[in-house]
Formats: structure tokens, sequence, C-alpha cells
């Protein structure tokens, strides 16, 4: 009886060492961003004269999404239209949507998208700050 649970217990050690010891494929950013985002937030800040304009809007509904495609298409849907371009992601985190802008991708994982872009002439700039998620 003592060889069978030395045995047992020298069975379970190896089986648990060798899944413990899985190494997870750590996606790219461009493998992460696939798939449906429903737009949650957007912030807009148009600085002139010296001072913040802020605009900010949560008031999306489900269908108000982006859904990027591996083969680099956008189809991007807002209040029941929709359209269509391509995207690039650069290796620095960067998010080009043609026709649109160059944004930074803040924050990407499983469930949350945040992009954001600033375009600046002389001392004014507009940001643009949009939040999606999963």
């Amino acid at each position: 009886m003592k060889k069978i649970l030395t045995a047992f217990a020298i069975l379970a050690f190896f089986s648990i060492s060798f899944t413990a010891c899985k190494k997870e494929k750590t996606k790219t950013t461009a493998e992460k961003i696939v798939g449906t985002w429903q737009i949650s937030n957007v912030v807009y800040n148009d600085h002139s004269n010296g001072a913040d304009h802020i605009i900010s809007s949560n008031a999306f509904t489900a269908s108000d999404t982006y859904t990027f495609k591996a083969d680099g298409t956008l189809i991007g849907t807002f209040q029941g239209t929709t359209d269509s371009t391509t995207y690039t992601i650069s290796a620095d985190n960067k998010l080009t949507i043609v026709d649109d802008s160059t944004y930074d991708i803040k924050t990407l994982d499983d469930h949350a998208l945040v992009i954001y872009d600033k375009e600046v002439s002389g001392s004014d700039y507009t940001e643009t700050t949009i939040t999606f998620k999963k």
C-alpha cells in the first residue's frame, strides 16, 4: 500500500510540474486589438487662447462599435451608420486609422482599449481620448 501511495505522489508531482511550466504565448498589440470594441467614452479638448474647452460623452449604445480585423480592416458603426477603412499598428504602440489620425495606445487588455491623439497648432492644441470596452 505504501508503494502505491508513493508512486501516486510521484506521478502527481510530475503531472503538476509539467502543467505548471507551460508558458503562455504573449500576444502582440496587433493580436490583442482584433475584435469588436464598444465605444464607452470620448473626451475632446479644444485648448485655445490658453483655456481648455472639454467636451465629454458617454452616451453610446451597444451598437456603437469599432471592429478591428486581423487583415487591417476597421469597421466603425456609430448611430446606425457603418463605415470601413484600414488601420495599422506600429512597434511603438501607435494606431494609425487611415483617413482619421494616429493615436497612442494608452491601454489595451482583454477588456479595455484607450487611444489618445494630440494635434498641436502653435500654442493651441486638440486632444482626443476614446475609451472602448469589450
